[in-house]
């Protein structure tokens, strides 16, 4: 009976030592930043490898020494231009000509967290595509020591792979957004783009009625960021404030060699007249203030705020003068805002003085 009942405790405490050991399980991504993997011939892109726990346990210091295998169309970039690790991470090996192998030194992954590691390469031979690998190995006490898999590990997420293809040209520029809007009454014109490879720089060009031709109105420097959205921005500082008709604009962008192409055209509307005015008495003191306005479109509205921002006395204005009413408001220190509906305003201090 002794012996059962001890049998008994040992299976027990087996059983409780299994629950408190958390377990760990590496898992493997692996994706080239650019649009299916393409490179041209010396230029270089980014591989992103993603490594995610996916228990609730911890991956100990040193344990993930992963090894990136690249086919021969492309070169691993030399170690310190390697970037893009992960804080603690470092290189291992490099060969540069097909393998590196990384570890993640004192970086401790726990349970559900991920990290990304950026890999550059450059593509050296026209062809593809062909397959990169990554491949989970596990280490020891140290980056350069072997040892054994986390508890709880499922060997097949270890492994992954993709593809990479080198062409000879460049990749054609992608426009992916180009737009418009109206900034201190100016016309300014916004665009993104992508596969930005062997891009000179962009134009902005407005259409002329009266010529019936199109005109520069300003040159912007290519990124060149071929791993990215590109984001751009150009005023038309051609295009006077007392301009009140539609413009027409169109973004060109140019390669290094010369070659251009243009995107669809698109209007801006523009309606920008200049506001004078005046507010008298200044100081109020019988409680009626006068606001006079010309170059109104006949929609601004005037707005009495305290000196905190709380809107005090709201209403409608034309061209010519106006009564507003301010009897009933304490005396003090205001600001009395004029706002037209193309975003042009004009502000005075009014001081009530009853």
């Amino acid at each position: 009976m002794k012996h059962i009942k001890f049998t008994l405790l040992i299976l027990l405490f087996a059983i409780a030592t299994t629950k408190i050991i958390a377990q760990a399980n590496p898992s493997v991504a692996i994706l080239p930043v650019n649009a299916g993997g393409v490179v041209v011939v010396g230029a270089t892109m980014d591989i992103r490898v993603t490594i995610s726990n996916t228990l609730t346990g911890n991956i100990p210091a040193f344990k993930l020494r992963p090894n990136i295998t690249m086919p021969p169309i492309v070169t691993i970039l030399p170690t310190a231009e390697q970037t893009g690790l992960p804080p603690n991470w470092s290189v291992v090996t490099n060969t540069g000509n097909g393998q590196i192998r990384i570890c993640n030194g004192t970086d401790v992954i726990a349970g559900n967290e991920s990290r990304d590691i950026i890999i550059k390469v450059q593509g050296t031979t026209i062809g593809g595509p062909s397959s990169c690998e990554v491949q989970i190995n596990y280490g020891g006490a140290s980056c350069a020591a072997p040892g054994p898999q986390p508890t709880g590990n499922v060997g097949i997420d270890d492994f992954a792979a993709s593809s990479v293809t080198v062409i000879s040209g460049p990749l054609p520029l992608s426009l992916t957004a180009f737009s418009a809007s109206l900034v201190n009454c100016q016309p300014t014109l916004h665009w993104e783009t992508e596969n930005e490879i062997n891009t000179s720089h962009f134009e902005i060009e407005r259409f002329n009625p009266a010529s019936r031709n199109w005109s520069s109105v300003g040159t912007v420097t290519a990124s060149n960021n071929s791993s990215a959205k590109n984001k751009y921005s150009l005023p038309d500082n051609g295009v006077t404030t007392s301009s009140t008709e539609k413009m027409l604009y169109r973004l060109k962008m140019v390669d290094t060699d010369g070659a251009y192409k243009f995107s669809n055209v698109i209007p801006v509307t523009v309606n920008c007249k200049t506001i004078t005015g005046n507010v008298f008495p200044n100081p109020v003191a019988d409680g009626k203030l006068y606001v006079s306005l010309t170059g109104t479109s006949g929609k601004a509205e005037g707005v009495l705020l305290s000196v905190a921002g709380q809107v005090v006395v709201r209403t409608k204005l034309n061209n010519g003068t106006s009564l507003i009413d301010v009897s009933h408001i304490a005396n003090g220190t205001y600001i009395f805002q004029v706002t037209e509906a193309n975003g042009i305003d004009k502000k005075w201090k009014v001081i009530v003085n009853k």
